[in-house]
């Protein structure tokens, strides 16, 4: 099962916790080491298996960087 995760509100933490999301991208873990960028699709905000996928990185600290950068 995969876990979504938030953007990160600070760019210096990579280590996961339990930040709120805040935007319409969004980080999720697909595994270890891949981590996928969505756009949330849903009128209520909340992710969803339906959420596009924009694009993936192998290292976390810039998959949240470029959500947060589409997201400003």
């Amino acid at each position: 099962m995969s876990k979504q995760e938030a953007p990160q509100s600070s760019l210096a933490d990579s280590g996961g916790g339990s930040a709120t999301r805040e935007g319409r991208y969004y980080v999720q873990a697909l595994t270890e080491h891949i981590f996928l960028v969505r756009e949330c699709q849903s009128s209520n905000g909340k992710p969803g298996p339906d959420d596009n996928i924009v694009r993936s990185f192998d290292v976390r600290f810039d998959a949240y960087h470029y959500a947060n950068s589409m997201n400003e």
